[in-house]
């Protein structure tokens, strides 16, 4: 039987929209952005409508998607998976303080890794679906790691919630801890797809994330109805 993944049209599917996978700096310049504490802004309003519309990276402040709102007050903000992508393995952003100074990958990872334990984990996962052309955003509100689109957010709804787990943490998503988040995506016609890290550890320079694997599998319901109709085909 054939594997084919959710790709549902959103209704105001307009083909119009631009859907570039990456951005990219004219003339060599870089955008800006401040780190927060929590997150990395992206103030000049030009260079945050130019990330968004080039990758559908980050969200408005006041947005629950891109820049919305219409204020013009409005920032752009990057998660840490996405600022680190950007800056430090696209090299198309450079990332300061609010004072100014500038940040480096070392105490970028620092600090990420204060917010959250399992960035490199997250990490490893947020570039392994980049390397397949996923538009990757947040699977908070889902209970997830991830959700992941086709192209873009503004024309499909998300085809996975992705969990990101390492082999110790196996046993954790099994029955019915696995078969909560199922029925959570279920109800939004997602599939799961869990990422499992192996040989994660501390990265001194953007690099050495090749030592590390990611192994795939999709959970999913079996459909007898469809897998007959597959056969018959």
């Amino acid at each position: 039987m054939q594997y084919s993944f959710h790709c549902k049209k959103k209704r105001c599917f307009n083909k119009s929209v631009n859907c570039n996978p990456f951005p990219s700096c004219e003339n060599g310049e870089r955008y800006q952005g401040r780190f927060t504490g929590l997150a990395v802004e992206i103030p000049d309003p030009v260079q945050a409508k130019n990330l968004y519309d080039n990758g559908c990276f980050g969200k408005g402040s006041k947005s629950r998607g891109g820049l919305a709102s219409g204020d013009e007050d409005e920032k752009l903000l990057l998660g840490m998976e996405e600022s680190c992508f950007l800056a430090y393995y696209l090299e198309v952003l450079e990332i300061t303080s609010l004072s100014g100074s500038a940040i480096d990958f070392h105490l970028f990872m620092k600090a990420a890794k204060e917010l959250n334990a399992r960035f490199v984990e997250n990490l490893a996962c947020y570039v392994y679906l980049k390397s397949k052309n996923w538009v990757i955003k947040s699977g908070i509100k889902f209970g997830g790691d991830f959700l992941i689109y086709k192209q873009s957010p503004r024309l499909y709804h998300a085809s996975f919630l992705v969990l990101v787990q390492t082999p110790s943490e196996i046993e954790y998503y099994q029955s019915k801890n696995l078969k909560g988040i199922q029925r959570v995506a279920e109800t939004s016609d997602k599939d799961v797809l869990l990422l499992i890290v192996n040989h994660a550890s501390d990265l001194t320079k953007p690099l050495d994330l090749g030592k590390t694997t990611v192994t795939e599998t999709i959970v999913r319901r079996f459909n007898y109805i469809t897998f007959v109709q597959s056969k018959q085909q």
